[in-house]
């Protein structure tokens, strides 16, 4: 059995039961080992000796182990999320993906237009808000139990459960206005972002890169048209 402090009271519980079953342990221990009447005399003494040893000893480990699961979280976090926006990173989406049964499901791929020109215009830290900005932006439209990752660089990557290919491109659709009509604000500045999108159908975990290519096929044919815009896969356009 493995045993999870994740607040501070659970170390206070944690304590308190080590503590209960050590003062138990010594009083069981005293009347096996020791005579009756001996035994009698040094019970209520053997008991505070054993409070005042086992409480802070016990707490103290608790607020160790505490420490250990908060560590072992922000590992796990790190691990599992980009660092710059917090959203789940390529690997970590993919091992959902690998695991989803909320099939089909909708994949969105995702890039800022112009993302090179916009850093070399602007600088990196600007950048790197436009990526927070269109993070943001994802997470605020799609529902908690999508998936949403940053893929790499400039791309990123939905998985909406439950999704067909038309709701799939309305809800890529709501993302590229949104993206469009928000513009970044910056050291004083309205910068504009656009995106270009694609979806595809995803609907077998077996076949996420064969959805994860035909989604960025029509992203690259969204690019091709000339950005800021929504195609679907099977060159389906959007109204």
């Amino acid at each position: 059995m493995t045993i999870r402090l994740r607040t501070i009271r659970d170390v206070r519980t944690f304590s308190v039961a080590v503590t209960a079953v050590v003062i138990l342990s010594s009083m069981a221990l005293q009347q096996l080992l020791i005579p009756f009447d001996i035994a009698t005399q040094i019970r209520w003494p053997g008991m505070l000796i054993s409070f005042i040893i086992a409480a802070p000893v016990s707490f103290f480990i608790g607020l160790r182990m505490l420490e250990i699961h908060r560590l072992n979280t922000h590992l796990e976090q790190t691990v599992k999320h980009d660092l710059l926006t917090g959203l789940l990173n390529r690997h970590a989406f993919m091992d959902h993906i690998e695991e989803e049964q909320r099939l089909p499901g909708a994949i969105i791929m995702a890039d800022i237009d112009h993302f090179k020109l916009f850093n070399d215009t602007y600088g990196h830290a600007a950048g790197d808000a436009a990526l927070k900005q269109v993070a943001r932006t994802f997470l605020s439209l799609c529902r908690v139990d999508d998936l949403v990752a940053r893929y790499g660089g400039e791309e990123f990557i939905v998985f909406l459960a439950d999704t067909n290919l038309e709701d799939g491109v309305k809800v890529a659709e709501r993302l590229r206005a949104r993206l469009a009509r928000k513009p970044l604000v910056h050291n004083g500045r309205a910068i504009q972002i656009s995106g270009s999108f694609g979806v595809a159908v995803l609907d077998h975990p077996d076949h996420a890169d064969e959805a994860m290519a035909r989604a960025d096929a029509a992203l690259y044919a969204a690019k091709h048209q000339g950005r800021n815009c929504v195609k679907a896969e099977a060159s389906v356009d959007i109204a």
